[in-house]
């Protein structure tokens, strides 16, 4: 994958941790080389204030802005019809003219990531983008096989700080285990720290 600041990025996540947990790592290293990064997040299904309060340490943690498709209180993804959906993602869409799109994946079980996920790749149709999806959760084993994998050595201390500000999602330990994981699927293609990726669409 091609990480340069000339690149725009558009990060799509259907709820505030999503990002930080499945790609902090690519995101941190694409901000680290000056690409400007958005993080667009779908809902807050529950404790707003507290969590809206997280996204926005979260995204700043990483150096991206932040993105809330509503910002004045709880919803959930499936509150608002897919056609509505896409519209605003659209919306989005065109603001940034994304060169990268990372959104969740199709085979993620999470029903709102699935919702997000479609409705990412329709808002994206026409646009010529790279397209790579991430798992919010443990990587599947199928994706581990045949996936992408991005070195994060270098900024997974910016990772796990991103995580850890979703003190409502995320105790100490399961930061930690989040640093564990990535160990794991570094040690699948040998390096230190990586993440993996599902590679959809990719232009030379």
């Amino acid at each position: 994958m091609h990480i340069a600041p000339e690149r725009r990025v558009l990060a799509f996540g259907a709820h505030p941790d999503d990002l930080e947990a499945g790609a902090g790592g690519l995101i941190a290293r694409l901000v680290a080389a000056g690409a400007p990064v958005t993080m667009a997040v779908s809902s807050i299904p529950n404790r707003y204030p507290e969590r809206l309060a997280e996204a926005r340490a979260g995204a700043a943690r990483l150096g991206a802005e932040l993105v809330m498709l509503r910002d004045d209180a709880a919803s959930r993804v499936e509150d608002r019809p897919m056609h509505e959906l896409v519209a605003r993602l659209e919306e989005i869409v065109e603001r940034v003219m994304p060169d990268l799109v990372i959104t969740h994946g199709a085979s993620d079980t999470h029903w709102d990531h699935f919702l997000v996920h479609r409705a990412s790749l329709s808002a994206i149709r026409r646009t010529r983008c790279d397209v790579v999806m991430y798992d919010a959760g443990p990587p599947l084993t199928a994706r581990l096989r045949g996936g992408l994998y991005v070195d994060i050595e270098a900024v997974i201390e910016t990772k796990l700080a991103a995580i850890a500000e979703h003190r409502s999602q995320f105790s100490a330990a399961a930061v930690e285990g989040r640093r564990e994981a990535a160990r794991a699927i570094g040690a699948m293609c040998g390096l230190r720290y990586a993440e993996v990726y599902e590679p959809l669409r990719m232009y030379a």
